[in-house]
Protein backbone atom coordinates (compact mmCIF):
# COMPACT_ATOMS: atom_id res chain seq x y z
CA UNK A 1 0.00 0.00 0.00
CA UNK A 2 1.48 3.00 -0.84
CA UNK A 3 0.42 6.99 -1.07
CA UNK A 4 -0.99 6.71 -4.79
CA UNK A 5 -4.67 6.94 -4.80
CA UNK A 6 -6.60 4.09 -7.04
CA UNK A 7 -8.27 5.37 -9.73
CA UNK A 8 -12.23 4.22 -8.49
CA UNK A 9 -11.19 6.71 -5.31
CA UNK A 10 -10.35 9.93 -7.88
CA UNK A 11 -13.04 12.96 -7.97
CA UNK A 12 -14.49 13.75 -10.90
CA UNK A 13 -12.51 16.53 -11.90
CA UNK A 14 -9.04 14.35 -11.36
CA UNK A 15 -10.75 11.82 -13.58
CA UNK A 16 -11.32 14.06 -16.70
CA UNK A 17 -7.60 15.64 -16.37
CA UNK A 18 -6.57 12.26 -16.74
CA UNK A 19 -8.46 11.49 -20.12
CA UNK A 20 -8.03 15.02 -21.00
CA UNK A 21 -6.94 15.23 -24.82
CA UNK A 22 -3.46 15.12 -26.34
CA UNK A 23 -3.94 17.69 -29.16
CA UNK A 24 -3.28 20.78 -27.19
CA UNK A 25 -1.44 21.50 -23.96
CA UNK A 26 -3.09 20.97 -20.37
CA UNK A 27 -2.51 22.62 -17.49
CA UNK A 28 -3.59 21.58 -13.93
CA UNK A 29 -4.10 24.24 -10.93
CA UNK A 30 -4.32 23.17 -7.62
CA UNK A 31 -2.84 23.83 -3.96
CA UNK A 32 -1.58 21.31 -1.87
CA UNK A 33 -3.15 17.85 -1.60
CA UNK A 34 -5.43 18.59 -4.62
CA UNK A 35 -4.02 15.38 -6.26
CA UNK A 36 -1.81 17.08 -8.84
CA UNK A 37 1.34 14.25 -8.61
CA UNK A 38 -1.43 11.40 -8.51
CA UNK A 39 -3.28 12.52 -11.72
CA UNK A 40 -0.34 13.25 -13.27
CA UNK A 41 1.22 9.58 -12.59
CA UNK A 42 -2.88 7.97 -13.72
CA UNK A 43 -2.43 10.04 -16.68
CA UNK A 44 0.96 9.03 -17.81
CA UNK A 45 -0.43 5.37 -17.45
CA UNK A 46 -3.25 6.29 -19.23
CA UNK A 47 -1.55 7.92 -22.35
CA UNK A 48 0.81 4.89 -22.41
CA UNK A 49 -2.16 2.64 -23.00
CA UNK A 50 -3.76 4.64 -25.22
CA UNK A 51 -0.58 6.03 -27.75
CA UNK A 52 0.69 2.61 -27.64
CA UNK A 53 3.87 0.65 -26.50
CA UNK A 54 6.47 2.59 -28.18
CA UNK A 55 5.46 5.64 -27.37
CA UNK A 56 7.49 7.46 -24.85
CA UNK A 57 6.03 9.41 -21.89
CA UNK A 58 8.15 11.23 -18.95
CA UNK A 59 7.33 12.61 -15.91
CA UNK A 60 9.82 15.48 -15.53
CA UNK A 61 9.63 17.13 -11.80
CA UNK A 62 12.21 19.93 -10.07
CA UNK A 63 13.82 17.76 -7.21
CA UNK A 64 15.57 15.00 -6.51
CA UNK A 65 13.08 13.53 -3.60
CA UNK A 66 10.21 14.49 -4.93
CA UNK A 67 11.81 11.97 -7.85
CA UNK A 68 12.42 9.31 -5.20
CA UNK A 69 8.68 9.51 -3.61
CA UNK A 70 6.91 9.36 -6.93
CA UNK A 71 8.91 5.98 -8.02
CA UNK A 72 8.24 4.67 -4.86
CA UNK A 73 4.68 4.07 -6.24
CA UNK A 74 5.13 3.07 -10.43
CA UNK A 75 5.41 -0.34 -9.77
CA UNK A 76 1.73 -0.30 -8.89
CA UNK A 77 0.91 1.43 -12.66
CA UNK A 78 3.51 -0.97 -14.18
CA UNK A 79 5.62 2.29 -15.29
CA UNK A 80 9.09 2.48 -15.64
CA UNK A 81 11.20 4.25 -13.21
CA UNK A 82 13.84 5.58 -15.55
CA UNK A 83 10.69 7.54 -16.79
CA UNK A 84 10.36 9.70 -13.66
CA UNK A 85 13.54 11.87 -13.66
CA UNK A 86 14.18 15.97 -12.81
CA UNK A 87 14.00 18.06 -15.28
CA UNK A 88 17.56 19.17 -14.99
CA UNK A 89 18.51 15.44 -15.08
CA UNK A 90 16.73 15.07 -18.13
CA UNK A 91 18.22 18.28 -19.66
CA UNK A 92 22.21 16.85 -18.70
CA UNK A 93 20.87 13.17 -20.65
CA UNK A 94 19.38 15.00 -23.63
CA UNK A 95 22.76 17.23 -23.79
CA UNK A 96 24.86 14.08 -23.83
CA UNK A 97 22.79 12.34 -26.09
CA UNK A 98 22.59 15.64 -28.75
CA UNK A 99 25.89 17.87 -28.22
CA UNK A 100 28.20 15.31 -26.28
CA UNK A 101 29.58 15.99 -22.80
CA UNK A 102 28.12 17.75 -20.44
CA UNK A 103 29.75 21.47 -19.14
CA UNK A 104 31.00 21.95 -15.53
CA UNK A 105 31.18 24.76 -13.56
CA UNK A 106 33.82 26.22 -11.42
CA UNK A 107 32.41 23.65 -8.45
CA UNK A 108 33.37 21.01 -10.56
CA UNK A 109 29.56 19.92 -10.95
CA UNK A 110 27.29 20.07 -13.82
CA UNK A 111 26.36 23.28 -15.05
CA UNK A 112 22.54 23.19 -15.60
CA UNK A 113 21.85 26.73 -16.61
CA UNK A 114 24.24 26.54 -19.44
CA UNK A 115 22.86 22.98 -20.52
CA UNK A 116 19.93 24.09 -20.90
CA UNK A 117 20.78 27.12 -22.63
CA UNK A 118 23.30 24.45 -25.04
CA UNK A 119 19.75 21.97 -25.58
CA UNK A 120 17.49 24.65 -26.40
CA UNK A 121 20.21 26.68 -29.04
CA UNK A 122 20.61 23.38 -29.96
CA UNK A 123 16.68 22.23 -30.68
CA UNK A 124 15.79 25.73 -32.00
CA UNK A 125 18.56 25.20 -34.94
CA UNK A 126 17.53 21.45 -35.41
CA UNK A 127 13.58 21.37 -35.63
CA UNK A 128 13.53 17.74 -35.85
CA UNK A 129 9.81 15.79 -34.81
CA UNK A 130 9.71 16.02 -31.39
CA UNK A 131 11.23 12.41 -29.77
CA UNK A 132 8.35 12.54 -26.48
CA UNK A 133 4.55 11.94 -27.13
CA UNK A 134 3.99 13.21 -24.08
CA UNK A 135 5.97 14.85 -21.18
CA UNK A 136 4.36 15.42 -18.17
CA UNK A 137 5.71 18.29 -15.56
CA UNK A 138 5.02 18.76 -11.96
CA UNK A 139 5.54 21.51 -9.82
CA UNK A 140 5.72 23.66 -13.24
CA UNK A 141 5.89 27.17 -11.20
CA UNK A 142 9.49 26.91 -10.73
CA UNK A 143 10.41 26.44 -14.32
CA UNK A 144 11.09 29.39 -16.45
CA UNK A 145 10.29 30.34 -19.87
CA UNK A 146 12.90 29.07 -21.61
CA UNK A 147 12.28 25.76 -19.88
CA UNK A 148 9.09 25.43 -21.81
CA UNK A 149 10.23 26.57 -24.71
CA UNK A 150 13.07 23.72 -24.61
CA UNK A 151 9.97 21.20 -23.58
CA UNK A 152 7.72 22.21 -26.33
CA UNK A 153 10.62 21.46 -28.74
CA UNK A 154 10.97 18.21 -27.37
CA UNK A 155 7.34 16.63 -26.58
CA UNK A 156 4.21 16.18 -29.05
CA UNK A 157 2.13 16.85 -26.27
CA UNK A 158 2.74 18.86 -22.17
CA UNK A 159 0.76 18.38 -19.33
CA UNK A 160 1.73 20.96 -16.57
CA UNK A 161 0.74 20.99 -13.31
CA UNK A 162 1.50 23.80 -11.06
CA UNK A 163 0.39 25.77 -7.98
CA UNK A 164 2.17 29.35 -7.30
CA UNK A 165 1.71 29.58 -4.13
CA UNK A 166 4.22 27.39 -3.97
CA UNK A 167 6.86 28.32 -5.92
CA UNK A 168 10.40 28.63 -4.44
CA UNK A 169 13.04 28.65 -7.68
CA UNK A 170 11.02 31.01 -10.34
CA UNK A 171 8.71 34.26 -9.61
CA UNK A 172 5.97 32.82 -11.04
CA UNK A 173 3.51 35.11 -12.15
CA UNK A 174 -0.74 33.97 -12.48
CA UNK A 175 -0.29 33.64 -16.05
CA UNK A 176 2.91 33.09 -16.60
CA UNK A 177 2.64 29.29 -17.78
CA UNK A 178 -0.19 29.70 -19.72
CA UNK A 179 1.69 32.31 -21.88
CA UNK A 180 4.69 30.02 -21.99
CA UNK A 181 2.35 27.19 -23.70
CA UNK A 182 0.64 29.13 -25.83
CA UNK A 183 -1.75 27.26 -28.27
CA UNK A 184 -4.68 28.03 -26.28
CA UNK A 185 -4.16 25.12 -23.39
CA UNK A 186 -6.68 23.40 -21.81
CA UNK A 187 -6.72 24.51 -17.45
CA UNK A 188 -8.53 21.94 -15.56
CA UNK A 189 -8.78 23.21 -11.82
CA UNK A 190 -8.31 20.37 -9.69
CA UNK A 191 -10.30 22.08 -6.31
CA UNK A 192 -8.02 21.68 -3.24
CA UNK A 193 -8.66 18.69 -1.47
CA UNK A 194 -5.79 19.32 1.64
CA UNK A 195 -6.91 17.10 3.73
CA UNK A 196 -5.60 18.44 7.47
CA UNK A 197 -6.41 19.31 11.07
CA UNK A 198 -8.15 22.50 11.07
CA UNK A 199 -5.00 24.66 13.32
CA UNK A 200 -2.55 23.32 10.39
CA UNK A 201 -4.63 25.17 7.81
CA UNK A 202 -5.08 28.42 9.82
CA UNK A 203 -1.17 28.37 10.29
CA UNK A 204 -0.84 27.96 6.65
CA UNK A 205 -3.26 30.68 5.74
CA UNK A 206 -0.65 32.71 8.05
CA UNK A 207 1.51 32.73 5.24
CA UNK A 208 -0.90 33.48 1.96
CA UNK A 209 -0.39 37.02 1.53
CA UNK A 210 -3.06 37.42 -0.94
CA UNK A 211 -6.04 37.89 0.25
CA UNK A 212 -8.73 36.19 -2.06
CA UNK A 213 -6.06 33.38 -2.45
CA UNK A 214 -5.81 33.01 1.09
CA UNK A 215 -9.80 32.61 1.76
CA UNK A 216 -10.06 30.19 -1.40
CA UNK A 217 -7.27 27.92 0.29
CA UNK A 218 -9.12 27.84 4.03
CA UNK A 219 -12.71 27.20 2.23
CA UNK A 220 -11.02 24.61 -0.35
CA UNK A 221 -9.42 22.68 2.91
CA UNK A 222 -11.13 19.60 3.72
CA UNK A 223 -10.53 19.36 7.61
CA UNK A 224 -10.27 15.83 9.38
CA UNK A 225 -11.76 14.48 12.39
CA UNK A 226 -8.31 13.42 14.24
CA UNK A 227 -6.83 14.55 17.89
CA UNK A 228 -6.61 17.93 17.63
CA UNK A 229 -3.63 19.41 18.62
CA UNK A 230 -2.82 23.59 17.96
CA UNK A 231 0.99 23.96 16.40
CA UNK A 232 3.68 24.59 18.51
CA UNK A 233 6.27 27.06 18.99
CA UNK A 234 9.14 26.47 21.06
CA UNK A 235 11.35 29.33 22.46
CA UNK A 236 14.65 27.82 23.57
CA UNK A 237 16.92 29.59 25.77
CA UNK A 238 20.22 27.37 23.96
CA UNK A 239 20.89 25.31 20.82
CA UNK A 240 20.96 22.54 23.77
CA UNK A 241 17.84 23.23 25.19
CA UNK A 242 16.24 23.41 21.33
CA UNK A 243 18.12 20.25 20.53
CA UNK A 244 16.56 18.25 23.55
CA UNK A 245 13.09 19.91 23.21
CA UNK A 246 13.17 18.09 19.78
CA UNK A 247 14.49 14.90 20.46
CA UNK A 248 11.87 14.30 22.84
CA UNK A 249 8.90 15.64 20.75
CA UNK A 250 10.42 13.46 17.88
CA UNK A 251 10.17 10.41 19.87
CA UNK A 252 6.64 11.35 21.43
CA UNK A 253 5.29 11.60 17.81
CA UNK A 254 7.55 8.08 16.74
CA UNK A 255 5.67 5.88 19.98
CA UNK A 256 2.89 7.31 18.36
CA UNK A 257 3.30 5.42 14.69
CA UNK A 258 3.40 8.65 13.21
CA UNK A 259 5.24 9.54 9.26
CA UNK A 260 7.54 12.68 10.47
CA UNK A 261 9.23 14.96 8.05
CA UNK A 262 11.99 17.11 10.15
CA UNK A 263 12.61 20.03 7.61
CA UNK A 264 15.27 23.02 7.59
CA UNK A 265 16.18 25.83 5.20
CA UNK A 266 19.61 24.62 4.22
CA UNK A 267 21.09 21.36 3.15
CA UNK A 268 23.70 21.98 5.97
CA UNK A 269 21.40 21.72 9.00
CA UNK A 270 19.73 18.80 7.40
CA UNK A 271 23.37 16.97 7.74
CA UNK A 272 24.05 18.15 10.75
CA UNK A 273 20.74 16.87 12.27
CA UNK A 274 20.64 13.52 10.91
CA UNK A 275 23.99 13.32 12.49
CA UNK A 276 23.12 14.23 15.87
CA UNK A 277 19.89 12.12 15.95
CA UNK A 278 22.11 9.10 15.05
CA UNK A 279 24.18 9.79 18.37
CA UNK A 280 20.69 10.05 20.38
CA UNK A 281 19.94 6.40 19.15
CA UNK A 282 17.47 7.31 16.30
CA UNK A 283 17.76 6.69 13.05
CA UNK A 284 16.36 9.12 9.90
CA UNK A 285 16.53 9.29 6.57
CA UNK A 286 18.27 12.11 5.36
CA UNK A 287 18.07 14.21 2.01
CA UNK A 288 21.06 13.81 0.16
CA UNK A 289 23.10 15.53 -2.48
CA UNK A 290 24.31 13.96 -6.15
CA UNK A 291 28.63 14.11 -6.00
CA UNK A 292 30.38 14.99 -9.08
CA UNK A 293 30.38 11.61 -10.85
CA UNK A 294 26.41 12.05 -11.04
CA UNK A 295 25.48 9.45 -8.36
CA UNK A 296 22.97 10.30 -5.57
CA UNK A 297 21.43 7.49 -3.08
CA UNK A 298 17.59 7.06 -3.25
CA UNK A 299 15.49 7.75 -0.25
CA UNK A 300 13.64 5.10 0.93
CA UNK A 301 9.87 6.46 1.92
CA UNK A 302 9.18 2.90 2.86
CA UNK A 303 11.09 2.29 6.14
CA UNK A 304 9.05 4.14 8.48
CA UNK A 305 11.94 6.03 9.76
CA UNK A 306 11.54 10.35 10.31
CA UNK A 307 12.71 11.82 7.27
CA UNK A 308 14.89 14.99 7.55
CA UNK A 309 14.71 17.14 4.61
CA UNK A 310 15.20 20.99 2.96
CA UNK A 311 11.48 23.02 2.60
CA UNK A 312 12.57 23.21 -0.84
CA UNK A 313 12.55 19.04 -1.10
CA UNK A 314 9.73 18.35 0.72
CA UNK A 315 7.38 19.88 -1.81
CA UNK A 316 5.26 17.10 -2.74
CA UNK A 317 5.62 14.96 0.34
CA UNK A 318 3.15 15.14 2.85
CA UNK A 319 3.46 13.34 6.60
CA UNK A 320 1.55 13.44 9.87
CA UNK A 321 3.59 15.54 11.65
CA UNK A 322 6.02 18.61 10.32
CA UNK A 323 8.94 19.64 13.04
CA UNK A 324 10.75 22.95 11.68
CA UNK A 325 13.75 23.30 14.02
CA UNK A 326 15.56 26.49 13.70
CA UNK A 327 13.05 28.78 12.37
CA UNK A 328 15.38 32.04 12.91
CA UNK A 329 15.63 34.95 10.65
CA UNK A 330 19.54 34.09 9.26
CA UNK A 331 18.80 30.94 8.40
CA UNK A 332 15.77 31.72 6.57
CA UNK A 333 16.71 34.60 4.43
CA UNK A 334 14.86 35.41 1.22
CA UNK A 335 12.42 38.27 0.09
CA UNK A 336 9.65 38.45 1.49
CA UNK A 337 7.38 36.63 -0.46
CA UNK A 338 9.78 33.87 -0.89
CA UNK A 339 9.84 33.67 2.42
CA UNK A 340 6.23 33.38 2.93
CA UNK A 341 5.66 30.75 0.32
CA UNK A 342 8.79 28.67 2.11
CA UNK A 343 7.23 28.64 5.26
CA UNK A 344 3.88 27.83 3.22
CA UNK A 345 5.10 24.79 1.50
CA UNK A 346 6.39 23.44 4.75
CA UNK A 347 3.56 23.27 6.83
CA UNK A 348 1.53 22.34 3.93
CA UNK A 349 3.88 19.20 4.30
CA UNK A 350 1.52 18.14 7.67
CA UNK A 351 -1.59 16.79 7.77
CA UNK A 352 -2.26 16.35 12.00
CA UNK A 353 0.36 18.90 13.66
CA UNK A 354 3.53 21.35 13.33
CA UNK A 355 5.93 22.06 15.33
CA UNK A 356 8.18 24.74 15.18
CA UNK A 357 11.30 26.04 17.07
CA UNK A 358 14.06 29.03 17.50
CA UNK A 359 16.33 30.45 20.23
CA UNK A 360 14.38 33.12 22.21
CA UNK A 361 16.15 36.08 21.42
CA UNK A 362 16.08 35.01 16.95
CA UNK A 363 12.88 33.70 16.08
CA UNK A 364 11.74 34.57 12.87
CA UNK A 365 9.54 37.46 12.85
CA UNK A 366 7.02 36.34 10.43
CA UNK A 367 6.92 32.86 12.30
CA UNK A 368 6.62 34.54 15.90
CA UNK A 369 3.81 37.37 14.75
CA UNK A 370 1.78 34.30 13.25
CA UNK A 371 1.77 32.15 15.93
CA UNK A 372 1.45 34.85 18.69
CA UNK A 373 -1.96 35.91 16.43
CA UNK A 374 -3.07 32.63 16.65
CA UNK A 375 -2.66 31.93 20.06
CA UNK A 376 -4.64 34.79 21.19
CA UNK A 377 -7.45 32.96 18.91
CA UNK A 378 -6.61 29.69 20.78
CA UNK A 379 -5.21 28.35 17.42
CA UNK A 380 -1.73 28.19 18.67
CA UNK A 381 0.22 27.70 21.73
CA UNK A 382 3.77 29.52 22.28
CA UNK A 383 6.14 27.99 24.58
CA UNK A 384 9.56 28.17 26.75
CA UNK A 385 10.87 25.84 29.22
CA UNK A 386 8.76 27.40 32.25
CA UNK A 387 5.84 26.36 30.59
CA UNK A 388 6.75 22.94 30.40
CA UNK A 389 5.53 20.87 33.38
CA UNK A 390 8.33 20.16 36.16
CA UNK A 391 9.49 16.80 36.31
CA UNK A 392 9.72 16.11 40.17
CA UNK A 393 13.32 15.11 41.61
CA UNK A 394 13.74 11.40 42.25
CA UNK A 395 13.33 10.35 46.23
CA UNK A 396 16.61 9.58 47.87
CA UNK A 397 16.98 5.68 48.45
CA UNK A 398 18.81 5.07 51.77
CA UNK A 399 21.72 2.60 51.00
CA UNK A 400 21.44 -0.63 52.93
CA UNK A 401 23.45 0.30 55.96
CA UNK A 402 20.26 3.08 56.87
CA UNK A 403 17.30 0.58 56.49
CA UNK A 404 15.50 0.53 59.64
CA UNK A 405 14.61 -2.45 60.99
CA UNK A 406 10.64 -2.69 61.56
Amino acid sequence: MTWLTPPDRLTAAQAAAIKAPTTVPVVLRGGPGAGKTVVLLHRAHHLRHTLGPEAKVVVLVYTNVLRDFIRSAVTELRLDPESILTFDHWCRLRHQELLGPTPLGENGFPDFELIRKNVLNHLKHHRNSPPLAAVLVDEGQDLDDDCYSLLKLSGQHLTVAFDNKQALYHEAKKNDILLALGNRPIEIDLAATYRACPYVVNLACEFIDDAIEREQFRSQAATVQMERQTPLLYLAANDQEEQQRLVEILRERLQKNERVGILFPTVKQVDLFADFLRTQGILADRQTTTDRKGFRASLDFSSGRPAVLTYHSAKGLTFDSVLMPGVTSSSVRANRNTVSRMFFVAITRATQWVYLSALETKAHEKILAAMRKLETQRRGLVQNRSDLPKVPRPTNVPKPDDWTDI
